[in-house]
This record gives structure tokens, sequence and C-alpha cells, in this order.
């Protein structure tokens, strides 16, 4: 199952695994939704990827300039931002590889993030002649707005090193030690009173939580503006040639959709 999720003692942990690099599309994000809201008896809830990615982002092919196609994305997507930051679990995303576009969203909701030095977050729409919404609401409240603007508008794609230092990240790791350190992260958490450890989630929350209910749909409500965009069309019909090429064994393979 291309989603697994395994709890014990506890803990939960959502495992993605869409090899080769955890491209996701709305029925992922559905099935997301639906194993955060099973793990609710957990007390700590951790967010994993593959070595290669934790999540290369959301299918291109879903990002066509289509009302209902778009509609299906926005809901998708806010639906699974909503599930990590009303979830009764404390989240801890594990991070390795690429981290982009839609997974990098899903890290920005979860509340304590663990990357490689060696990953690589960023938000490429704009590239694709679109942008992120939800990294729109939330990526100002993990590292201010002057770095989200150049992050969103650039497309720039940065290490899990200056992901950590600019906030988006607790710490940054070597690549060996991240499910070391995870696994210690688990256990300190779980060793603390469940009421005090409720209690400073919910308030570490609160940003995160009123950027959601406010600047969500505002981010939303811009993204519906795309449909019927030509360039957005263009750029997705042209993805979508490179892809098929590159599976036939024409151009260079590259990681990353959105």
């Amino acid at each position: 199952m291309p989603l697994r999720l395994a709890s014990s003692d506890g803990r939960a942990e959502i495992a993605i695994d869409f090899p080769p690099v955890n491209v996701l599309d709305v029925a992922a994000l559905e099935d997301l939704v639906r194993l955060v809201l099973q793990s609710s008896g957990a007390r700590v809830l951790v967010l994993s990827g593959l070595p290669r990615a934790f999540s290369a982002g959301v299918s291109v092919a879903e990002h066509a300039p289509d009302r209902a196609a778009i509609e299906r994305m926005l809901t998708a997507m806010r639906n699974a931002l909503n599930a990590l930051v009303k979830s009764p679990a404390v989240t801890v995303a594990a991070v390795s590889g690429a981290c982009l576009g839609g997974g990098a969203e899903l890290v920005a909701a979860c509340d304590v993030v663990l990357v490689t030095e060696d990953a690589r977050v960023g938000f490429p729409e704009i590239r694709l002649a679109c942008f992120p919404p939800g990294a729109a609401a939330l990526l100002p409240v993990r590292i201010g707005g002057a770095r989200a603007a150049e992050w969103i508008l650039t497309g720039r794609t940065v290490s899990g090193r200056v992901a950590a230092e600019a906030g988006f990240a607790a710490r940054a790791l070597a690549p060996p030690d991240l499910a070391t350190e995870t696994e210690r992260l688990v256990e300190r958490l779980l060793s603390t009173s469940p009421a005090a450890l409720a209690g400073a989630r919910d308030l570490l929350r609160a940003e995160r939580r009123r950027a959601l209910a406010e600047a969500l749909p505002r981010a939303e409500d811009a993204y519906r503006l795309l449909a019927g965009s030509e360039d957005l069309a263009k750029a997705v019909e042209e993805f979508e040639t490179r892809k098929h090429q590159t599976e036939n064994g024409i151009g260079k393979r590259q990681i990353g959709e959105d």
C-alpha cells in the first residue's frame, strides 16, 4: 500500500511510499487524511517518505487549468493540511531527499520538522506557471514573509541545512542520523506529561491554524483565477511531453514534479 500506517505505544507513523520520488495525486492526499484521522489515538505522529524523496510534490497532471481539476486539488490539499494541524498527536516530519511543492506544504503544517542536510526543499510551482496556495498561507508563519516571498516567487530550492537555518525545520542532520534522531525525539515527546504536551501543542499551532482559516481561502481564490490559463496549460503539456520522453529513454531524468 503506497501510504502505510503503523502504530504502537502512543506513537503512529505514516510512511509515504510511491517510488521513485513519492509524487502525490488527489487520491493519495485523500488517503493521507484518512490515515491521519485513523491515528487520532496516538500522542505522536511521524510523517516520513523515501530516502530519495520525502515527496517530489503533487503530480503535474493534477495542475491542469480546468475548474473541476483545480477544485479537486485545492480541496484535497486543504483537507490534508487541516488534518495535520488539527491532529490530537504532535506531528513530526522526517525529511530526506526531495521535499518539493505539495510535499513541502505538508511538512509546513507539521509541528516539528527534522531534515537531512542534503535534502532539497522548495516550491517550484512558479516555473509551472502556478503557485502553492498552502505555502502562501503557511510559509510566512514558518520562515517569515521576506523569505517566503523569495522562495515562492522564484521557485528557489534550498538544502536541508539552509531550510533549518531559515526556520522551516528544527534541525538539519547528517543523513545516517535522521532515523535515530527522529526516534529519540519521539521518545522524548512521549516521556512528557500528556496534558502539558497537548496544551503547548495547541498554543504553538495557533498561527498555523489561523493561516489555514484566514489566509488559505484567499490564496485558493487567487489560484482559481488560473482556470483557463494558457501559460499553465502549456507548462503542463510540456512537462508531460518531457516525462514521456524520459520514460522512453529520451532526455535526462529529473527529480521533482511540483
